[in-house]
């Protein structure tokens, strides 16, 4: 076992001869982040070793403190290009509230923009922002979509999109270095048809109950609060939701339900006069055990309870639905946007929907509530109501008009 002296990233090898030769290699996040120095042979003595990794990893610590610092961004050689622009938007408060499910997405779809070639020979992410015109984008959309397997619409629109919310951001603090006409704006993009499917009521309850049955009770409670309560699944597997928000001896008669994306905090009423407004929900909840504050925990064989990994419970959830005979389109996901789909269902306006769903703007909500035949029809009824009252009325109203012109009157 190595000593508690033991500086970081030093490692020992016994060389063929019996003796103990000691190296120095950093983390390879570093080395991809671009720090220089890949590895050191520190030699076979022991304490000139242990001095020499403890200078190295000062200076590993100090690229790695300027790398963070805003300051060393902005006086770098990479200052006003396009990588410099989107690592000082992934360096800003607007990408702090990009959600953590988010983040990956975001650096990629970036990425692909950066990784671009140039016709020189050089990438997009060396450019300078004041290179970057209209047209220059509209080349850099046409080859964005161009995947090795075919076309690559989404991600193609995902990095437009990310960059043109990142030119702004960084053109508020760097005015003078980023142009105020946002080049990324106005393309004229290729648009999919394809609508992200909705989970219905019984397809959810139908995952949590085989999820059940295979040992992750936990992770079924999770597909009910995302459909019912309408919180992100990033939010109820990172904890964000506990058994302290449930029915508290100061709201006995809420649940409060944190939207970490929007910060926006609902306190979702679960009865009225009537009766529970969550009926199956509560059943389901009042047979789960506890295993620590947060609601969503994993416990078993691998240990101590501790929240979900996201690949983890996805795994877990492809294995539940291919059991349970379910669409594949039945995600974590899938069940919140039936829920919200199940809020249009009902009739409800934008603002009820709001409320619920803790969205901000009536924009982003519509994004959430799908169109389904029960709206429809009840739309085109609605409709048929209306003409069928419009008619009458209007069948008074010429007869009334008749009887006037012919001298009698309505009481003839």
């Amino acid at each position: 076992m190595k000593p508690e002296s033991w500086p970081r990233y030093m490692r020992e090898k016994r060389l063929q001869d019996g003796r103990t030769a000691y190296y120095w290699e950093p983390q390879g996040r570093d080395l991809k982040a671009g720090f220089s120095l890949h590895s050191e042979a520190l030699g076979t003595n022991y304490g000139a070793a242990i001095e020499r990794a403890a200078r190295l990893n000062t200076h590993l610590d100090a690229w790695r403190q300027g790398r963070t610092a805003t300051k060393s961004l902005n006086t770098s050689s990479r200052f006003g290009s396009i990588s410099w622009l989107f690592e000082r938007y992934r360096r800003s408060p607007a990408y702090e509230r990009v959600s953590e499910r988010s983040r990956p997405e975001y650096l990629r779809a970036l990425a692909r923009i950066e990784d671009l070639g140039t016709k020189p020979g050089g990438k997009v992410g060396d450019l300078p922002v004041v290179a970057i015109t209209p047209e220059a984008v509209d080349r850099i959309y046409a080859k964005l979509q161009c995947g090795p397997r075919g076309k690559r619409v989404r991600q193609a629109n995902l990095s437009i999109d990310i960059a043109r919310r990142a030119w702004d951001v960084v053109h508020r603090l760097h005015s003078t270095t980023v142009p105020v006409e946002n080049p990324w704006r106005g393309v004229l993009r290729v648009t999919t048809k394809k609508t992200k499917p909705a989970a219905s009521r019984a397809e959810a309850y139908a995952l949590a109950m085989k999820l059940r049955e295979l040992g992750e009770p936990h992770l079924g409670a999770a597909a009910l609060i995302c459909f019912e309560w309408l919180q992100r699944p990033e939010n109820v597997l990172g904890g964000k939701i506990t058994w302290a928000d449930y029915r508290s001896s100061e709201q006995p008669t809420h649940v409060r339900v944190l939207h970490h994306k929007t910060g926006e905090v609902v306190w979702m009423p679960l009865e009225d006069a009537d009766g529970q407004l969550y009926p199956e929900l509560e059943a389901y909840l009042s047979d789960l055990p506890p295993l620590g504050l947060p609601i969503v925990l994993t416990a078993g064989e691998r240990g101590p309870a501790r929240p979900y990994s996201m690949a983890f419970a996805q795994r877990r959830v492809r294995e539940a639905r291919a059991a349970a005979n379910l669409g594949a389109h039945v995600t974590l996901d899938a069940c919140r946007h039936g829920g919200m789909t199940e809020l249009g269902d009902a009739e409800l306006t934008e603002q009820g929907v709001m409320t619920l769903s803790g969205h901000k703007t009536p924009q982003a909500a519509r994004l959430y509530v799908k169109r389904t035949e029960r709206q429809r029809l009840s739309a085109a009824r609605k409709r048929r109501r209306w003409v069928e009252t419009n008619e009458t009325s209007s069948k008074v109203g010429i007869e009334r008009q008749t009887k006037s012109r012919n001298g009698g009157s309505d009481n003839d």
